[in-house]
């Protein structure tokens, strides 16, 4: 009869005796079932849409019917450039938002002698739809089409802003309309799974960034909070620093996080903007520029 104790007994006969594999054994299943989770709920993990904020009786609102997609319509926040020569600002905001909480910014930038069109991703607002990466890129290739095509305004009025996780759109149109006047973002990520794994680790990342910005030739203006602690401050200056064009400004914002930039430093993000958009120029030049 063994004289091992039972609990040590019960032990060994469900987990088995030690081996130098284990832990190797045991870290493959933990990896696994993140890339698992990754792979197959990060739509669920990256995208947080609010309860709509606005109604459809909404003064600004504009509807654009999707073309051939599951999306049913894409909101959109719409004001018209003051004349012909006027840029446009091609906005996708950030997450946990809509368009009704973004609209006192968007109509004091409308005020600016821009035109303003402010996308509200599928399963946002008033879009039909559910929120994906893809669903996404359909929006803001709609929200182009609407302004190209069916207004006539030409690409070079035409600047792109993204903030936070609208720089993964923002980037992808850019990166497809070359001849566009500018991309802005705001507290942009390199990725979204490296906005917290801070370097890669899983397969079927989205919105790669990094990527992407190496492929820009266009002028860009990148904004970041020294103090953001949602998408760290060293992502926006690694995307400037990957930005291959030689016009291009980094404006840091010290003291500021993820949340507070509006309120913070709105006056320097409008007039770094305002500069790209009416003057074409960028005064803020970063250390690599």
């Amino acid at each position: 009869m063994s004289d091992e104790p039972g609990a040590s007994r019960w032990r060994r006969i469900l987990l088995g005796g030690w081996h130098w594999t284990r832990p190797l054994k045991s870290f493959a299943v933990v990896y696994g079932c993140l890339v698992l989770v990754a792979v197959f709920f990060a739509d669920r993990l990256i995208f947080v849409p609010p309860p709509s904020t606005y109604g459809e009786d909404h003064p600004s609102l504009h509807l654009i019917d999707a073309r051939e997609t599951e999306d049913s319509r894409i909101a959109t926040f719409w004001y018209p450039p003051p004349d012909e020569e006027a840029p446009v600002l091609l906005w996708t905001h950030g997450n946990a938002e809509d368009l009704g909480t973004l609209e006192p910014i968007l109509s004091i930038f409308a005020s600016q002698r821009v035109g303003v069109l402010g996308i509200d991703y599928p399963g946002y607002g008033q879009s039909g739809g559910s929120p994906s990466e893809d669903a996404c890129y359909r929006a803001i290739g709609e929200g182009f089409r609407f302004l190209t095509q069916e207004k006539g305004i030409a690409a070079d009025r035409i600047v792109i802003v993204g903030q936070s996780v609208g720089s993964g759109p923002a980037t992808w149109l850019a990166e497809r309309e070359p001849e566009v006047r500018g991309l802005v973002l705001i507290s942009p990520f390199l990725s979204a799974f490296r906005a917290v794994t801070r370097v890669p680790l899983f397969p079927g990342d989205r919105f790669p960034n990094a990527r992407r910005v190496q492929n820009l030739s266009g002028p860009l203006l990148v904004i970041h909070g020294e103090d953001d602690g949602v998408i760290p401050f060293s992502q926006g200056e690694r995307l400037f620093q990957l930005h291959p064009g030689p016009d291009k400004a980094f404006v840091p914002l010290p003291g500021t996080g993820h949340n507070d930039l509006w309120s913070r430093d709105f006056e320097t993000v409008l007039t770094a903007m305002m500069d790209l958009a009416i003057l074409k120029k960028l005064p803020i030049r970063g250390k690599d520029s």
